[in-house]
């Protein structure tokens, strides 16, 4: 099977510098809810910049992966150590 490396500066080589960006600043849950907004914004952010690419459903399955994983972390009440 032959590998394809992702072209720097291509549109999905992009997304991932940006979902990286968003999953690193929004990795541990505040559980406040001016942080949950501002996160779910930022990721509607996200799909809404790649909606009219061929990865455009794989990109939107990443960013509510991640609300999910967020989700879990505030449920088994993992705060920020602030």
């Amino acid at each position: 099977m032959a590998e394809k490396k992702l072209e720097k500066g291509s549109a999905e080589w992009q997304f991932f510098q940006d979902f990286w960006k968003f999953r690193q600043k929004y990795y541990i849950p505040d559980n406040e809810e001016d942080w949950i907004v501002e996160m779910m914004n930022a990721g509607e952010e996200i799909i809404e910049k790649y909606k009219n690419t061929d990865f455009a459903e794989f990109a939107q399955n990443l960013v509510f992966g991640h609300f999910e994983d967020i989700e879990m972390k505030c449920r088994k009440g993992k705060r920020s150590e602030t």
